[in-house]
């Protein structure tokens, strides 16, 4: 049983749902519209003390329901008055049944996870660690996943879409982004997980292809009974507009200095020579407009700064020569080492 929040006539409306199987699938049901305010149903009748409405439970088994009062009023707890949550979560403590997959075994696990869809993993994946760079998540199974293992399509997305929430502007684009593995699509290692640099009106193409592409995958929509393939689905629609109503920020907070960070160790730096430049330096050097003196004095943040302007100019999506994009990273990486 779960808690979504749904539009209807152009409110907001809470709607208690339920995942159940089906066979081999896994469908949802509403069972009851709160309507836009959960709190309306929660009665305070003193002191520090709550309860659901009276007749919600029973209304709710009438109708089918797994229902118990533990997990009545957890669905309800972030509606409470704030001062009454604060001391109820003080009080809460762990419930093994509201992590059921404690009874299966390691490989029930994998197989189970193997089932996810791939956008479900990459999505809570970037939620958890907040990485474009995505390893191999189909390795072994991941602690991380078993919060969507025997869930309905609708409640994966009111999971999900619940975590969203937390997501800073900024984080919008390169969430979606690498959620729908974009950066497949692009060639260059150094500039494929930063979709910053890349040439924004092909990101924004490569977005909606591959959000339609989705829309068109039978294996995403299992157990989903009201999807038209050529009409892109609610699940979808909102990340349309969550992409298109946000941007990609070249100054986020403390971005700059992850990505050196990262520069720093993803390239061996040999050890530092005390003489001049060799011809093959020179070369670089000239490439990126750069005296070699001046070179000395430069940080790898205003060499990146550099290398990145140039690179929009002479990118392939930019109209720019592959060859001569090419030769500017590879100068590019080998002046990195000089810098420090």
């Amino acid at each position: 049983m779960y808690l979504k929040c749904a539009c209807r006539r152009g409110r907001n409306h809470y709607l208690i749902c339920e995942s159940y199987a089906a066979g081999e699938l896994w469908r949802h049901r509403v069972l009851k519209d709160l309507g836009p305010d959960p709190g309306a149903w929660i009665d305070y009748p003193g002191g520090n003390s709550f309860h659901v409405r009276e007749g919600l439970e029973e209304e709710l088994r009438d109708l089918g329901g797994d229902v118990s009062d533990d997990a009545l009023e957890a669905l309800f707890l972030p509606f409470l008055d704030p001062r009454i949550r604060r001391i109820v979560e003080q009080f809460q403590r762990y419930d093994p049944s509201k992590k059921p997959w404690k009874a299966y075994s390691r490989d029930e696990l994998f197989r189970r996870q193997q089932s996810l869809h791939d956008f479900d993993k990459r999505r809570l994946h970037y939620l958890r660690c907040g990485r474009v760079d995505i390893g191999n998540l189909d390795a072994r199974p991941w602690p991380f996943l078993n919060v969507l293992i025997d869930k309905s399509r609708d409640e994966i997305e009111a999971v999900l879409e619940e975590m969203e929430r937390e997501l800073p502007p900024w984080e919008i684009r390169p969430y979606l982004y690498t959620a729908l593995r974009c950066q497949t699509r692009f060639s260059h290692l150094m500039t494929r997980n930063q979709p910053e640099a890349l040439d924004p009106e092909r990101v924004d193409a490569v977005f909606l292809e591959d959000l339609c592409r989705l829309n068109r995958d039978p294996r995403f929509f299992l157990g989903v009974e009201d999807h038209l393939p050529n009409d892109l689905h609610a699940y979808l629609v909102r990340y349309a507009i969550l992409y298109f109503d946000s941007e990609f920020e070249r100054s986020a907070p403390g971005r700059g200095y992850v990505e050196d960070f990262i520069r720093k160790h993803r390239f061996y730096a040999p050890p530092r020579r005390s003489g001049g430049f060799d011809e093959a330096e020179k070369a670089a050097c000239r490439r990126l407009g750069i005296k070699p003196e001046k070179l000395r004095g430069m940080s790898r943040r205003e060499l990146t700064r550099r290398y990145r302007r140039l690179a929009m100019e002479c990118h392939p999506d930019r109209g720019g020569e592959s060859e001569a994009f090419v030769k500017l990273q590879a100068s590019y990486e080998r002046l990195l080492r000089r810098t420090s």
